[in-house]
């Protein structure tokens, strides 16, 4: 997540995700919907997940993580490869709105790619995600880079203070 989040943590964090929007879970997350309306206007994203219990269990990669959430407010977003006008984080909260208080809400799944900018774009689609399924999912994808590009690209900025734990592959970023 571009330094902001231990890269070991991502997988785990997407995982947490995809399992509360799909199967059972799904059907919770649709009750939610309709009495709280976690996913609307008046929310973000940092507020719904925060509200699920969805983040890294360590507090500095929990806080990035959050600060990742807020970052999504100046991307680009693409709804089926065609830009949207909202920026990513409006799009994510509302296409999981819509998908949620649909006829049909179909399972959500969330996934990431490399992204050659540090500001990236949303890509949201529907698409046969599990090769066993034929089933079609609202798909998800967060922009990130590495935190070994982000220190290339904020490191010349002063922005990065310190490097931290597993070999320089984390990065504490202060002022972010």
């Amino acid at each position: 997540m571009g330094g902001l989040c231990a890269d070991s943590y991502v997988p785990n964090v997407l995982t947490q995700i995809n399992r509360r929007f799909m199967g059972d879970a799904l059907t919770e997350m649709i009750a939610l919907q309709k009495e709280f309306k976690v996913f609307s206007p008046q929310h973000t994203l940092r507020s719904a997940f925060a509200l699920l219990g969805i983040a890294p269990v360590e507090e500095r990669d929990r806080n990035g993580f959050m600060i990742y959430f807020d970052r999504l407010k100046k991307t680009a977003a693409e709804l089926d490869g065609t830009p949207t006008a909202t920026s990513g984080h409006d799009q994510i909260m509302l296409s999981i709105q819509q998908n949620l208080e649909s006829n049909n809400p179909k399972p959500v799944f969330f996934t990431n790619h490399a992204s050659g900018r540090t500001k990236g774009t949303v890509r949201i689609s529907y698409e046969q995600v599990l090769s066993f399924s034929s089933e079609s999912f609202l798909t998800i994808s967060f922009p990130m880079i590495s935190a070994e590009a982000y220190k290339m690209k904020a490191g010349s900025r002063g922005v990065v203070d310190a490097l931290i734990g597993d070999q320089g592959k984390e990065l504490l970023v202060e002022n972010a």
